[in-house]
């Protein structure tokens, strides 16, 4: 993430000292660029511009009262072809994968585009963030927080052949767990709020085809569980999940793939999981509180293909539930019955996500099969499973992968 910070020192110096100070806050300081801080002694400020305004991935357009009006003996300086802030907000227009965020500040009005330079019209179209002064400084800073975090997971990706597709799931809360009813274990329970930081999660759990190349280029055996013919993927089958792996086959996939791609790919865990489930919704399911048959291949026997049904979430996940149950890196304790009471609800980012715990510890399993009964479709149903566990004949261990950018 590289957040470059465009405005006028006449114009709003000050406030920009103190948006830098909490992005910085955030973010840390390498991420944020600002002029006056960023630009090392000596070094041409032309050749730093270029290289940071065409290399961030959020522009920020700070925007004074004076910001349009300021001149010299030429003129306004926005007009002019040499004058820094517009080579540098024309430069953030022109990048295709730079988020240019307008931040009005001193109560300033978003420029119309009849006032702007012909090159510089598209600002106007942009959607501005005001941040005020205290007291409305930190609540309108949080909002701008929160759109740099769902700019730095939806950053393209370009994908090799055998990666996974990923989804971004933005920072901030979501409901997980269950309220208490009949029928719902104690372990599930209560319905809390967890927040969490953005990340990205598989569209899709990860495939045959996917799996394969994985297999290919590490030597590791394929368990028969998993139906394949020996060490190749049968015939039709490339775009059904894997199923029947182990949670050591799940991490081992995870660390190759992110040895591979130079990305940091890894096996989510359950917040995680269940946060691109459920958004920011309380709903029994991935697509609301009634069970629907035509959202999922739950009932149906056997194993579908992972895009054999339309997207469950409101993130674009597909497969969550329904088909193939699926591993994370969540700690669950040794006993089937329940989990150990330091893995119970509220939900922590503790030690309950290590992965180097004993084999003796069981993980959490998320989703729910093909022959699970609708009930067991609930977006919250969590469950624990041996490591090395690759389950049950028509109910077979699968995952999906995560990733920060």
């Amino acid at each position: 993430m590289s957040i470059f910070i465009s405005y006028r020192r006449a114009d709003s110096k000050y406030v920009v000292d103190r948006i830098r100070e909490r992005l910085t806050a955030v973010f840390g300081p390498e991420a944020v660029f600002r002029d006056v801080e960023s630009i090392g002694l000596g070094l041409d400020y032309r050749t730093v511009l270029t290289r940071e305004t065409t290399g961030c991935r959020v522009m920020l357009v700070v925007i004074g009262p004076q910001w349009l009006s300021i001149a010299n003996e030429k003129g306004k300086r926005l007009f002019q072809d040499d004058d820094a802030t517009r080579i540098e907000v024309e430069t953030g227009l022109l990048g295709k994968d730079i988020l240019v965020i307008p931040v009005l500040v001193m109560n300033a009005s978003m420029p119309s585009a009849e006032d702007l330079p012909e090159s510089l019209c598209d600002l106007h179209y942009r959607n501005a963030i005001s941040v005020r002064p205290d007291p409305d400084f930190d609540n309108d800073m949080e909002r701008l927080i929160l759109g740099i975090h769902r700019a730095q997971v939806d950053v393209p990706i370009t994908l090799q052949h055998f990666e996974p597709q990923t989804v971004p799931i933005p920072q901030g809360p979501f409901w997980m767990g269950s309220e208490t009813s009949d029928g719902i274990p104690v372990y599930e329970t209560p319905l809390h709020e967890v927040n969490l930081p953005a990340y990205r999660i598989g569209k899709y759990p990860v495939t045959n085809k996917q799996y394969e190349e994985f297999i290919r280029q590490t030597g590791r055996l394929v368990l028969p569980s998993a139906g394949w013919n020996g060490l190749r993927v049968p015939d039709g089958m490339d775009k059904y999940p894997v199923a029947g792996v182990t949670f050591y086959d799940a991490v081992a996939y995870c660390e190759w793939l992110k040895e591979a791609t130079g990305r940091k790919y890894f096996l989510p865990n359950e917040a995680q999981w269940e946060k691109a489930c459920r958004a920011d919704a309380k709903s029994i399911y991935p697509w609301g509180d009634q069970f629907d048959a035509e959202r999922c291949n739950a009932g149906r026997g056997q194993v579908a293909a992972v895009d054999a049904f339309p997207a469950q979430s409101e993130y674009g996940c597909f497969d969550l539930v329904g088909n193939v149950r699926q591993w994370t890196c969540s700690l669950w304790g040794e006993k089937r019955s329940s989990p150990h009471p330091n893995y119970i609800y509220p939900w922590k980012d503790d030690e309950r996500n290590d992965l180097n715990a004993g084999r003796q510890v069981r993980r959490v399993i998320r989703g729910s099969s093909a022959g699970d009964d609708p009930k067991l479709l609930r977006s919250s149903i969590r469950r624990g499973h041996a490591p090395d566990d690759e389950g049950l004949p028509g109910a077979r261990h699968g995952f999906r992968v995560a990733l920060v950018v």
